[in-house]
């Protein structure tokens, strides 16, 4: 479901509302939390699996990929990072592959935090 189907203005391309709007029964003020925190955590959580993936800590990496889950699946976000997440987890692709990745969750989740600002604006 699209936010704009949802009564909220806005035409998001990756941010998906359906679990949040799930959770919150109709909660705005939950939503509008959850939102906040999201746009709060994104930019920690990408630093922290760059800064493991440049140190070559590929252990810290694998677990701030898996802690960063839930943050990514509650905007509907897992579905296009797939791949790219699993990949990050298993740790069994080339190195330049897990790079590649890296460089796919960051442009999705940075622009998914682009649209959720936009959202946070729109709650009263």
């Amino acid at each position: 479901m699209s936010a704009s189907a949802t009564g909220i203005p806005g035409n998001y391309q990756l941010i998906d509302l359906s679990y949040i709007e799930l959770l919150s029964n109709g909660d705005k003020a939950f939503e509008k939390e959850i939102v906040q925190i999201f746009i709060e955590q994104i930019p920690q959580d990408l630093a922290l699996m760059k800064a493991h993936f440049a140190a070559g800590d590929f252990n810290q990496l694998k677990q701030s990929t898996h802690y960063m889950l839930p943050s990514i699946s509650i905007f509907g976000l897992e579905n296009r990072l797939k791949v790219e997440l699993e990949a990050l987890e298993a740790l069994e692709s080339a190195y330049k592959v897990l790079k590649r990745h890296l460089e796919t969750v960051t442009k999705v989740c940075n622009k998914a935090r682009e649209e959720a600002i936009t959202l946070l604006h729109s709650y009263a």
